[in-house]
């Protein structure tokens, strides 16, 4: 190998290795009586070096929620406890809702409606959000 590569092949290395650091500033580990809640909403990571928010929130019993979706970018979804009917479109059909216990997961992208209703119990949800470098910091949860 020729000396000049293996230079450039160490800085490189050496680059990588000092914006993983840099870009992982500290891991977090919470229970949940560690997360602290307002308004049923507890932000568990919020890294704006890739502009992405992981929040908890938690919906009352026998709640209708109308059409409603991220402006832009995407958010991946978690059932945590509760069972959640959920459909997609840009009108409230139940005909279309889909039972999701507890463990099951959906995803959404920017521009795409989706609509909901709890039960007797309160659903919780793990929603991370992911949207473009620069966007304004709002919540659509």
């Amino acid at each position: 190998m020729k000396p000049f590569q293996t230079i450039a092949q160490s800085i490189g290395l050496a680059a990588l290795l000092a914006f993983g650091a840099a870009a992982q500033a500290a891991d977090v580990a919470l229970t949940p009586n560690e997360m602290a809640f307002k308004d049923g909403r507890a932000v568990l990571d919020d890294n704006s070096e890739f502009t992405t928010k992981t929040i908890r929130v938690t919906i009352e019993p026998n709640k209708k929620l109308e059409p409603h979706g991220p402006k832009e970018g995407y958010f991946f979804v978690t059932v945590i406890s509760g069972t959640l009917e959920l459909g997609f479109g840009k009108t409230y059909d139940e005909a279309k809702l889909k039972t999701l216990p507890p463990g099951s997961i959906f995803t959404h992208p920017a521009g795409q409606l989706h609509f909901a209703k709890t039960g007797k119990d309160p659903v919780v949800l793990q929603i991370t959000v992911i949207k473009p470098k620069g966007s304004a910091d709002k919540s659509e949860h």
